[in-house]
């Protein structure tokens, strides 16, 4: 029972603000994925495919290897489902269209493709509008290059920078860690400064 005096209760329910959410982007970080010997592994799968050309895709930024090749790594298939199902988790309570058409699909699609980034090399601005999630999994990547986020609605950095949420939003990379995204997100990739091959899988996520 409310002992609030009526008076005060009117004025409680004047008083209420209700919020819509009008947008949002969230990155979801796991690390330490998979143990040593598993990204090991990983590395030289990806080693092997890149001396032999497997399955090598165009259209890369310049000193970047790319490759659709299949490697054995299901342990990181499963971190994968893990993430993104959080990830939708976080998003169903603020966005309930989305609820409803991701939990009416049946099937979830990963599209992946492996990135080699020589020394000097960097990754240009850029989105994956056609995935609901976009990530990448790092299997080298400690200073090779830092992975920056910048909010749409500020990419030419003329918005108010006292502003809520127009700086940009930067990753440090470690090997071992996966990072989720909402596709739409504009991201680049810093150059790669380090004396060693920036080495790692990108995800696109998709429910159908």
């Amino acid at each position: 029972m409310n002992d609030l005096p009526e008076i005060e209760q009117n004025m409680e329910q004047q008083n209420t603000i209700d919020v819509l959410p009008l947008c949002r982007a969230d990155i979801f970080i796991k690390s330490d994925v998979g143990t040593v010997e598993q990204r090991e592994d990983l590395k030289k799968q990806i080693l092997h495919a890149k001396e032999n050309n497997i399955e090598v895709m165009g259209g890369g930024n310049k000193g970047c290897w790319r490759s659709t090749a299949k490697y054995k790594m299901d342990w990181l298939f499963d971190a994968v489902k893990e993430v993104s199902d959080q990830a939708n988790k976080v998003y169903f309570e603020t966005d309930p269209v989305f609820k409803s058409q991701v939990t009416s699909c049946t099937n979830r699609d990963f599209g992946i493709w492996t990135n080699i980034n020589d020394v000097g090399s960097k990754n240009v601005l850029h989105t994956h509008v056609e995935d609901i999630w976009a990530g990448i999994y790092y299997v080298q990547a400690e200073g090779t290059g830092n992975l920056v986020f910048l909010n749409p609605a500020n990419t030419l950095m003329t918005c108010n920078q006292k502003a809520p949420f127009v700086r940009n939003s930067v990753i440090v990379p470690k090997d071992g860690m996966l990072v989720l995204w909402p596709g739409w997100m504009p991201h680049e990739v810093e150059e790669n400064k380090s004396n060693q091959q920036r080495i790692n899988l990108a995800w696109g996520i998709n429910y159908n």
